[in-house]
């Protein structure tokens, strides 16, 4: 009985620091979203990948370098005398290969989509940031006001036991030590329902500063603030929704960007032309006569004639990439439809629960509590009746306010699906 006591001490100071911390410092669902979405680095990445791609871009749709060559040409082997022979000249040159058909359009186009798309999952991670922090520090806020309930409900268990501790040293009839034991065990239960609490509060924590970087939470301010949107949901416009999403658009730009890699890959049946150009100096011969220069130009052609094994199997897979693509995201829409009616399901049954707590279970649990109590004062109740019902009433109590918690986070998620309605 005295490891109980002390026990309940124990967790009686851990509320109490918990109290005084919070009246100092608190995190709100607001500042956390803020604070993850600043620390973000995955936003840093997504933008230097979307300069990386447009300068591959501008590098891609560029004519390959021009290539220069020097030689000399037709040196007699007896003497290798530069001016004894009329065919020995020294020569420079230049080569300028065109690639295949609109190759180097289409390869600046293909960098240009996948660049666009960067912006596309930008969007979509910040949409998945709010939804995940908000997940996160409704769990925690979920134990906090938990564990407010219980401190709220414990003088009442401490009064009872109190009270049948009285009875029980007036050595009136109707008191036990059964009544002391029942008392001191709700109690026991309390404590142990506060530490299991705080362990899930603390889980929490631990999970946002993954998000949060460096910041040190406290405790959950109360109030979730503005960060569950509370706008009316229509789910007339579900589907129009979901087609704009970001996550949606980032696929289609994945389409597209395989659309013009088939273009791409189409574009390798041409021919591939290269333009040349030499000029050679001669020379003047052995009697001092100066011998003229000579200039060439010439063009090359390389014609793809057997494409079986290269071209038409390159364009065989790309086309399958496309057809890929475009499953992924009929598969992604189907998901998010089915999760989205969902939660609209969830979304509506916690409604109705929260109207059966509110109209009728918390009433009757409160007056449940106050009838068992004043029939136990007035000699006509059994002690267990009275815990039984302050147990019930505070059970009833987390529950409506889990409910509650249950459905911000149903709507934080319907938020991240009809992300798409912010940016039509």
């Amino acid at each position: 009985m005295g490891s109980a006591n002390r026990r309940r001490h124990q967790v009686a100071l851990a509320s109490l620091c918990l109290l005084i911390s919070g009246a100092a410092v608190g995190l709100s669902l607001d500042r956390a979203i803020q604070l993850a979405q600043a620390n973000d680095p995955w936003q840093q990445g997504s933008q230097l990948r979307e300069s990386a791609l447009a300068a591959e871009a501008i590098s891609a749709s560029t004519l390959p370098d021009p290539i220069l060559n020097f030689g000399a040409a037709n040196l007699p082997t007896d003497s290798f005398d530069f001016r004894q022979e009329g065919m020995t000249q020294a020569s420079i040159g230049i080569t300028q290969r065109l690639p295949r058909g609109n190759s180097r359009e289409l390869m600046g186009k293909q960098k240009r989509q996948l660049g666009q798309q960067q912006a596309m999952l930008r969007a979509d991670r910040q949409a998945k940031v709010v939804a995940t922090v908000s997940q996160l520090w409704l769990e925690g806020y979920r134990a906090e006001q938990s564990m407010a309930l219980i401190e709220r409900t414990r003088p009442l268990f401490e009064q009872l036991l109190t009270l049948s501790r009285s009875n029980y040293g007036a050595g009136l009839a109707r008191a036990g030590q059964q009544d002391i034991i029942g008392a001191e065990l709700a109690l026991s239960r309390l404590d142990d329902r506060v530490l299991m609490l705080k362990q899930q509060r603390d889980k929490a924590r631990d999970q946002l500063g993954e998000w949060l970087g460096s910041e040190v939470i406290t405790v959950f301010s109360t109030g979730t603030s503005q960060g569950i949107s509370t706008r009316d949901i229509n789910d007339h416009h579900a589907a129009s929704a979901l087609q704009a999403h970001p996550a949606i658009l980032a696929i289609e730009q994945t389409i597209a960007a395989a659309q013009s890699d088939v273009a791409l890959r189409q574009a390798q049946y041409k021919a591939e032309w290269a333009v040349n150009a030499k000029y050679a100096h001669r020379a003047e011969d052995p009697l001092g006569n100066d011998r003229a220069d000579l200039f060439s130009v010439g063009v090359s052609v390389d014609l793809p004639l057997f494409t079986a094994k290269r071209q038409d199997q390159n364009l065989s897979a790309t086309q399958a990439r496309a057809e890929a693509s475009r499953t992924d995201k009929a598969l992604l829409l189907r998901k998010m439809m089915a999760s989205l009616k969902a939660q609209f399901n969830r979304l509506q049954g916690i409604d109705e629960r929260l109207t059966l707590y509110s109209s009728r279970l918390l009433p009757k649990a409160n007056e449940q509590v106050r009838t068992s109590l004043n029939a136990y004062q007035n000699d006509k109740g059994d002690f267990r009746e009275v815990i039984q019902a302050q147990i019930y009433a505070l059970n009833a109590d987390i529950d409506a306010l889990n409910l509650s918690i249950d459905r911000k986070k149903t709507r934080a998620t319907i938020d991240y699906l009809l992300t798409g309605e912010r940016h039509e």
